[in-house]
């Protein structure tokens, strides 16, 4: 009777160590959700806000750091340094790796099912590497489709200029034309000139 009362504590005990584990995770993402859905922020700085949501999601919060490789740039928490008890994810955007998400532990930690790291932290780290990747993506085509639509805007600009010059000069032309055939006419005809006198 002890030992079943004892089984089911270590089993319920067990069941809210994990559940913990997956509201953090999931408030991880829930996180970085928001973050992405502000869209007046600056590039970089969201980027940044997602690195700084990541290590609390981890088991080993106390020790965890954590860095993104994006295009060349890397943004990390404040305490980020390489160590060798490390999980990462490739970062890819149309079959190309343009960096990583990576979270560390600055010591080491027991042996789980991935290094120091939970299965389920594998799964994190990839959809934290894929949301990255589809917000590079929609931020590179809004810059693309703003890009377009200045070069649009001009080429129109350059086109209502032309138009307005086309129509100044016929204006100017229409004028200069009649007097030009007049004094042409008046110099071909010496008889004109004394009746235009």
């Amino acid at each position: 009777s002890i030992s079943e009362i004892l089984g089911i504590a270590m089993m319920h005990q067990h069941t809210q160590i994990e559940l913990r584990e997956r509201l953090k995770e999931l408030t991880c993402l829930y996180g970085i959700a928001q973050v992405m859905a502000l869209r007046e922020k600056p590039f970089g700085e969201i980027i940044h806000d997602i690195v700084m949501l990541l290590p609390p999601a981890w088991l080993h919060t106390d020790v965890a750091c954590a860095r993104i490789l994006l295009d060349g740039t890397a943004y990390e928490t404040d305490n980020y340094r390489e160590t060798p008890f490390r999980q990462w994810a490739d970062i890819k955007v149309g079959g190309e790796v343009l960096g990583s998400v990576e979270v560390a532990y600055l010591e080491k930690r027991l042996t789980l099912d991935e290094g120091p790291f939970l299965a389920e932290e594998r799964t994190l780290i990839n959809s934290v590497a894929r949301e990255v990747a589809q917000f590079y993506e929609r931020t590179r085509a809004d810059e693309e489709k703003a890009s377009l639509h200045g070069q649009l805007r001009h080429a129109d600009r350059l086109a209502t200029i032309g138009q307005l010059a086309a129509g100044v000069s016929h204006e100017l032309n229409e004028p200069l034309g009649n007097i030009l055939g007049f004094a042409q006419l008046a110099i071909k005809t010496p008889e004109l000139q004394t009746q235009a006198e």
